[in-house]
């Protein structure tokens, strides 16, 4: 993986647009009502975003009224994040981060998995999430899906209609059975994994999908969604997983 690079493209995406927020606020309901019933956070816990940006997800999830802590890499995107508050913002490395051993309830990585092309990147990062993890602690993480059609048909190279737009070189697609198995082997117990889609999107790069994103959010995302293959072909891979109580 080449850091250097990731840090180089968030940087020059909040020096270009501020904010990395590019999902519309229907994806956010949707992920937190997820959060909500699959994980029931109460107040007062205390929650670290792993890879956090310029802390977009980690202020909405301020609903469930927690203490909440964002980590990443990118210094402009942690220095936008501290300016428009809501958590504690640190700039740091999610695979060795500076956070004791057993000192929060919930870790999220809100689209960072994919960012870590190799399987031996991801487990080393799951692994310091399960560190900081008190026993019992919970995971979530949400991630675009590989079997979905939208992901494959905008972000697979495989894709004839392909484009590098909006994406650094070191983002894969996952598949839910990769995601399943680097949580068991970091040390995750109980874990589970469904596509999940209701995700509208506010910004994606390039004049072509601007032009034809009303109709993705109107049309596509509701059929997914209310079909009968949304958990297998939802836009997102969403991730639930526990440490074990003496981990």
């Amino acid at each position: 993986m080449d850091v250097e690079k990731e840090i180089q493209f968030f940087d020059r995406f909040e020096a270009d647009h501020g904010e990395y927020d590019v999902l519309a606020e229907g994806a956010y309901t949707r992920l937190l009502d997820f959060i909500a019933k699959r994980i029931n956070p109460q107040p007062g816990t205390h929650c670290v975003d792993l890879g956090c940006g310029t802390g977009a997800f980690t202020r909405r999830m301020a609903r469930f009224k927690l203490e909440l802590t964002g980590i990443d890499i990118s210094p402009r995107s942690i220095e936008r994040a501290n300016l428009q508050g809501g958590g504690r913002f640190l700039q740091g490395d999610i695979t060795n981060c500076t956070l004791p051993s057993e000192s929060c309830d919930l870790v999220v990585m809100s689209g960072v998995l994919h960012h870590l092309p190799e399987s031996e990147l991801r487990i080393k990062c799951l692994r310091e999430a399960l560190r900081i993890l008190r026993p019992n602690g919970q995971f979530f993480s949400y991630d675009p899906n590989a079997h979905s059609p939208s992901m494959f048909f905008f972000r697979d190279p495989r894709s004839p209609v392909y484009s590098p737009k909006g994406k650094t070189e070191n983002e894969v697609l996952l598949s839910s059975a990769e995601i399943k198995s680097e949580l068991e082997e970091a040390g995750f117990a109980k874990v589970d994994i469904r596509g999940l889609s209701g995700i509208p999107y506010r910004f994606v790069e390039g004049k072509l999908p601007m032009l034809l994103l009303p109709l993705y959010n109107a049309i596509y995302e509701p059929l997914i969604r209310f079909s009968p293959l949304e958990k297998f072909l939802g836009t997102f891979l969403v991730a639930v997983a526990s440490k074990a109580p003496h981990s």
